[in-house]
């Protein structure tokens, strides 16, 4: 019987499961088209060439790209490559990079593996994790060296012997009198019994300070009183005191003490003071003779651009340790440790070390030490550690849906708090055991999170998400389950842009190709998921999107060069006002090195000049199209395009051809249900005709290849005899019907439709008829 089928759309991209298990949108084989949900599979936006940067860059470089999105009036991209660093604008201008220290620090034959970067505000954290972090020589002072002993004469007493021995040694003993007569009052103040004691101090060769209520014996190391009121009236110190409350009111400037708390305790409450002249006051400070500084040289540094758009790159200034000791206000984990990964969250500055997550001091970037040893306040620094059986070295942080997500080879934990992210109440929580690629950083795109992981030969993407109705439960779907064989490993960078529901991965199994997944959510349903390759004709370094523009970093013509690509839905022209329509032409631009010659009546053009490129390569065949729309490919011979005519005074647009390729799955007679599609099998399916759906196209070829070899090729011109689609000068741009014969088995035949030309092409899906004949009926 005669049947036909349409398929509504082919917007669903690549489908490598058997022919048929596939949904009837998917296709065989998809290459430089874009599956939008608006104007159904187009030829993928072109590019447009903005300047040649640098020399080629070598094949296996791995330079790091990293995007920083200011405001809507800077946009700039830092990129690391041969142990320097280039700041660009999007408008491919270069800012000047000023070096304060010596750039060693980012020293690496392999930027994008080890350098990693966080922007915030004007300042870029730069941590390189093949360097292990130190702290470095800088003691606090040993005051305890040379402070003395620093007697206290707390109160006076009526009849009462004060006594003093240094090292062993009695070098004063004062007696108060008894209190019979008034004029012993003034006897037993303690500025008296101070001075009283100080000469005999100074009488046996001691160097003595004094205060309002106590004498400094300088050059001793040890000191023991008696005052005959069991050491309530004056007691003495040289490194340590029991409590605060026991110390004098004032002291010589810069006495140092440790408070050790009550002896009962664990000892833990130790803390350490001294006296601030200036001030008046015992302030806290840290144990003399400790380290109390990072080697700055070993630390992450900065890039810090300038009010007059320069850029520093220096060592960042870090706060040194000023309270507490080893135990009170321990070293940092990351120390003695390379630091893996450098990220911001909830005004903190994070390093992942080893198997521990450190954060800042809360709004205070270049702090990593307690602000006091007495007490752990919620802004103080927080420094935790994976708690599980197996050993997981962390990789990266990302931020994302409020927490802090970490990422090891084999497992993902989220930093979390009840409230507040406060040491007192954080935790390293494992959520979920998914393998993950090292070498590519997970991305956020709206809702999600994905991440790689490597398999034999491919790589699989995984999109994290939340468990609905559960939101602390966590888990990862293979979103190219149905491509397990199409990306090849060496995943490196994932990038999304969430107003065109778009991501795009790179990677270097193969060099010259994007990646691409078209998604979309209605409903909280995916609606679409659509996998397929772009082919951009050159080496590709990097990607990142401002807005709705990608702007990629590729070689072309001996140079390395900055492209971009407008995903505008509605777009006309990317050179606004000079093109007459959008011409699909790769590293497109206007000409500028048109020469007439009147004797050949021929215009010339040096590709050489137009791209400054230093071979002509990647231009052997060049597009053009003129003023009018006509569009030529022309060959370069000895770096010159030469077109009949005079066009030096017009705008002619030059670029590269590229070509939008796909292949329909074969076709087979599909039933559907509200819930799923089954493909009939019971019968024998004859193709007869295919009625291809296009709009607003310009041209495509349809090639159908019959098992056997023999080839059948139809072409849609969008020139229609008769119509103002014929018209001389008018860019072709049709929409219709396009009706071509196969009469063929379904599953003999191979059907393919391309197009090269530097037109819009948008498919919305096709219609097949042929005949069915049953040979079963199914129960």
């Amino acid at each position: 019987m005669l049947i036909s089928q349409n398929i509504k759309n082919i917007v669903s991209g690549i489908s490598q499961q058997a022919p048929i298990l596939r949904l009837p949108e998917q296709l065989e084989e998809q290459e430089n088209g874009l599956s939008t949900e608006a104007n159904g599979l187009t030829k993928r936006p072109p590019t447009v060439f903005i300047k040649a940067l640098s020399s080629s860059l070598e094949n296996d470089e791995a330079p790091l790209l990293h995007f920083v999105d200011r405001d809507e009036n800077l946009k700039y991209f830092v990129y690391f490559y041969k142990n320097l660093v280039y700041v660009y604008d999007i408008n491919g201008k270069r800012y000047p990079v000023i070096y304060k220290e010596d750039p060693a620090y980012i020293e690496t034959k392999t930027p994008q593996k080890s350098l990693r970067v966080v922007t915030i505000a004007d300042h870029t954290f730069i941590a390189n994790r093949e360097i292990v972090t130190r702290m470095s020589n800088e003691h606090s002072p040993n005051d305890y060296a040379t402070q003395g002993a620093l007697i206290n004469v707390k109160q006076g007493q009526y009849g009462r012997t004060y006594a003093i021995w240094v090292d062993g040694v009695q070098v004063a003993s004062h007696e108060t009198p008894d209190g019979s007569d008034k004029s012993h009052t003034k006897q037993i103040d303690v500025g008296f019994i101070v001075g009283k004691l100080a000469e005999q101090v100074r009488a046996k060769g001691y160097t003595v300070d004094t205060g309002s209520s106590w004498l400094r014996i300088r050059g001793v190391k040890s000191v023991k009183t008696a005052d005959g009121f069991n050491n309530n009236s004056m007691m003495g110190f040289t490194t340590k005191a029991q409590r605060f409350n026991l110390l004098p009111a004032s002291a010589p400037d810069g006495y140092t003490l440790e408070i050790a708390g009550d002896p009962k305790g664990d000892n833990s409450g130790n803390y350490y003071i001294t006296y601030d002249g200036e001030g008046n006051v015992w302030k806290e400070c840290v144990k003399p003779d400790i380290a109390i500084s990072f080697e700055a040289r070993t630390m992450p540094h900065e890039l810090v651009r300038q009010a007059n758009d320069t850029f520093v790159f220096q060592r960042c200034t870090w706060d040194k340790r000023n309270v507490g000791d080893d135990d009170s206000n321990p070293l940092p984990s990351f120390i003695n440790q390379a630091i893996n990964d450098i990220a911001f969250h909830r005004n903190r500055l994070v390093f992942l070390a080893g198997e521990n997550v450190i954060c800042s001091e809360s709004a205070s970037y270049f702090n990593f030490w307690m602000t006091t040893a007495n007490d752990v306040v919620d802004t103080d620094p927080i420094d935790v550690a994976t708690t599980t059986e197996r050993v997981n070295i962390l990789n990266y942080a990302v931020p994302y849906n409020g927490e802090l997500y970490c990422f090891s080879d084999k497992s993902q934990f989220v930093l979390r708090a009840d409230g507040v992210l406060s040491p007192k109440n954080t935790a390293l929580v494992e959520v979920t055991t998914f393998e993950s690629n090292p070498a590519c950083r997970p991305t956020r795109a709206g809702r999600n999170l994905y991440f790689s992981a490597e398999r034999s030969e491919y790589s699989s993407i995984k999109e994290y998400y939340s468990v609905q109705q559960v939101s602390d439960e966590k888990n990862a779907q293979d979103i190219t389950s149905h491509i397990p064989d199409y990306i090849p490993n060496g995943v490196y960078e994932m990038t999304a842009n969430t107003s065109e529901n778009i991501m795009l991965v790179l990677t270097t199994g193969d060099k010259t190709g994007i990646y691409v997944y078209k998604y979309l959510f209605l409903n909280e349903n995916r609606v679409q998921s659509s996998w397929s390759r772009w082919e951009m004709g050159g080496r590709v370094f990097g990607a990142f999107f401002a807005g709705s523009t990608l702007y990629i970093l590729i070689n072309r013509g001996g140079n390395h060069c900055l492209e971009k690509m407008n995903f505008t839905t509605y777009m006309t022209e990317d050179i606004a006002g000079r093109e007459p329509y959008r011409v699909y032409l790769d590293s497109k631009k206007v000409a500028s090195t048109a020469k007439y010659d009147s004797n050949t009546n021929t215009t010339t053009f040096n590709l050489m000049n137009e791209y400054g490129a230093k071979d002509t390569e990647a231009y052997k065949v060049v597009g053009v199209v003129t003023h009018e729309g006509k569009y030529i490919e022309s060959e370069i011979k000895d770096g010159l395009l030469t077109l009949v005519g005079e066009h030096h005074h017009e705008d002619v647009i030059i670029g590269i051809p590229y070509r939008f390729h796909i292949r329909l799955s074969p076709l087979y007679l599909h039933t559907a249900t509200q819930t799923s599609t089954s493909t009939v099998l019971t019968g024998r399916l004859q193709i007869r005709y295919v009625h291809l759906n296009y709009v607003n196209t310009g041209g495509f070829t349809v090639k159908v290849h019959y098992h056997g070899g023999r080839e059948c090729k139809y072409v849609m011109t969008a020139r229609n005899i008769g119509l103002d689609t014929a018209t001389l000068g008018r860019t072709p741009d049709d929409t219709g019907i396009f009706k071509f014969p196969i009469q063929a088995l379904n599953t003999n035949v191979n059907i393919d439709i391309d197009s090269a030309l530097p037109l819009p092409l948008s498919l919305v899906g096709f219609m097949w008829e042929g005949s069915f004949v049953a040979r079963s009926k199914g129960v």
